[in-house]
């Protein structure tokens, strides 16, 4: 397919597009959702990309080329939840479950903020923490706001905290 895609030169697709489709492919592989993923993978080969397992990175028939990146878990969980037909959340209820997982997280109350994180991924909502942003399978987006608590409350978790080492 690949050497018919150079001939034909039949790369269409911008870098951008390419990484995408390359990402949602590893996604659906991770989530064993391997129809997905074979689409995925014929999609890119019609348009002149192949994907090389071995060395992990795509090459264009044009000559561009680029990584295999990692798979953000997160993600290929929701995507998954999205593509069994997950009930959407309201922009106004993911911000009010990712507030309670960033006090959890302020708590080191790990437990609750992954079950917090479960539940956004069961809508089809995953998390991206380098970007610092939540994105929902829908193509909606926003940023995860690190903390909405008073210097009051922080102080007091603080205090807490150095009380506990204490003991």
């Amino acid at each position: 397919a690949q050497k018919a895609a150079r001939a034909a030169g039949a790369t269409t697709l911008s870098d951008e597009e390419i990484v995408r489709l390359v990402r949602e492919r590893e996604q659906a592989r991770a989530t064993g959702d391997y129809k997905t993923a074979d689409k995925l993978r014929d999609q890119l080969e019609k348009h002149g990309v192949h994907l090389d397992a071995k060395d992990n990175k795509w090459q264009a028939a044009d000559g561009r080329s680029g990584p295999i990146g990692p798979v953000n878990i997160s993600a290929a969980h929701a995507q998954k939840a999205a593509r069994a037909g997950a009930p959407r959340l309201s922009d106004d209820e993911v911000q009010r479950i990712l507030v309670q997982r960033e006090q959890a997280r302020a708590r080191r109350d790990y437990k609750t903020a992954d079950v917090l994180r479960d539940q956004l991924e069961k809508h089809g909502i995953y998390l991206d923490s380098k970007e610092k942003k939540w994105h929902a399978q829908d193509g909606s987006s926003g940023a995860i706001i690190v903390s909405n608590l008073g210097d009051e409350e922080v102080g007091k978790i603080l205090a807490a905290r150095q009380a506990a080492r204490l003991r």
